[in-house]
């Protein structure tokens, strides 16, 4: 039997490099301190990445589908 979790919570944290504000959504299992979850999720936060991120999604670059991508090339669409 699978151990039963917390419901997914989406947790707004600021990085303490650059304290950029971002969000987390994750299933935290019982018996795990959240506080400290949520502490170390900010610590990992790269925020550079998360910098070309929101340019990318700002300008339409974003991360396409794949597959609709390809379906797109072969209908002679970009």
């Amino acid at each position: 039997m699978s151990k039963r979790t917390r419901g997914g919570r989406a947790v707004r944290l600021t990085c303490p490099k650059s304290g950029q504000q971002f969000t987390v959504v994750a299933f935290i299992p019982k018996g795990v301190d959240a506080a400290e979850y949520w502490k170390e999720r900010a610590a990992e936060h790269d925020p550079v990445a998360y910098a070309k991120y929101l340019d990318a999604m700002q300008n339409s670059d974003g991360t396409k589908n794949p597959l609709k991508a390809s379906k797109a090339a072969a209908r002679g669409k970009k």
